[in-house]
């Protein structure tokens, strides 16, 4: 498997959570073909958003296996992890998750 992990930028990420809005949430997957689809393969499945506990904002990235969307998955079966709201943190979630997906492809 040979696709990488996209992060978006954080300004995206953050979104209009400064002005009242929201954060932005990026959700996808690996393992899944625009041609033949996701029956029958193996799915690595991730997000990544920011979230606020207490006025401190935190990157959080998410994965899962399987074709399940996140809400339908058990929660004993997500694994997250949580790093700091910088490229430095950004670049981190992209590490982790990239190690978790090789990790997933090469059982």
């Amino acid at each position: 498997m040979n696709r990488e992990i996209f992060v978006p930028l954080l300004p995206w990420l953050i979104g209009g959570s400064r002005i009242g809005g929201t954060y932005n949430t990026y959700i996808s997957s690996v393992g899944t073909d625009g041609e033949t689809g996701c029956f029958g393969k193996k799915i690595f499945n991730y997000r990544i958003w920011i979230e606020k506990i207490e006025e401190e904002e935190y990157l959080k990235g998410a994965y899962y296996y399987g074709m399940n969307c996140y809400e339908s998955q058990n929660e004993d079966e997500i694994f997250t992890e949580t790093f700091p709201v910088t490229e430095e943190g950004r670049e981190q979630v992209k590490a982790f998750l990239e190690e978790q997906k090789e990790k997933y492809f090469s059982m």
